[in-house]
């Protein structure tokens, strides 16, 4: 595998993680380069995977409900954030440990570099080594509470503007 374990260390699934466990996930990986504009992860989508891009931006949206949002070319999205992998970013973790829809849809704005580890052997290679197994679980634990902590304040936040509104 390419990918050298340097651009890895500070992603947040490789938190507290050795330099030898670090190589034994990301071997699980497969080298992704996605181009501008190239989607990565679509919403709605059933998967199974998990992306870490280490280099690039990308764009996070969601669809809306409401057909009369929809913008000039019919699409109806609405752009949640905006990032660039000044440190790596994980995407994809609710529908690899659900095996449930994509929550998002995620779309390189610059090229992108990253890893697509599949869950199938990210959750054989955390059961047959359970130290490591457990730091991976406690990591994305941490993600996904992390990101629930900001939905909640973006719904507070979203709450209280409709409710100034409707006065």
């Amino acid at each position: 595998m390419g990918v050298p374990v340097e651009k890895m260390t500070k992603a947040a699934l490789f938190k507290g993680l050795t330099k030898e466990e670090m190589e034994k996930v990301i071997s699980l990986g497969k080298e992704r380069k996605w181009g501008e504009g190239e989607t990565i992860i679509t919403e709605g989508e059933m998967g199974e995977t998990i992306y870490i891009v280490y280099s690039g931006t990308v764009r996070v949206g969601k669809r809306l409900t409401l057909p009369q949002f929809s913008d000039e070319s019919g699409r109806s999205e609405k752009t949640l954030l905006q990032m660039e992998a000044i440190e790596p970013m994980v995407f994809g973790e609710v529908a690899m440990l659900t095996k449930a829809e994509r929550s998002a849809t995620v779309v390189a704005v610059k090229e992108c570099l990253g890893i697509e580890i599949s869950g199938q052997k990210l959750g054989k290679l955390c059961e047959a080594d359970n130290k490591l197994g457990y730091k991976i679980m406690a990591n994305m634990a941490e993600v996904l509470s992390d990101r629930l902590r900001k939905a909640n304040r973006d719904v507070v936040r979203l709450a209280t503007a409709l409710s100034v509104a409707l006065r």
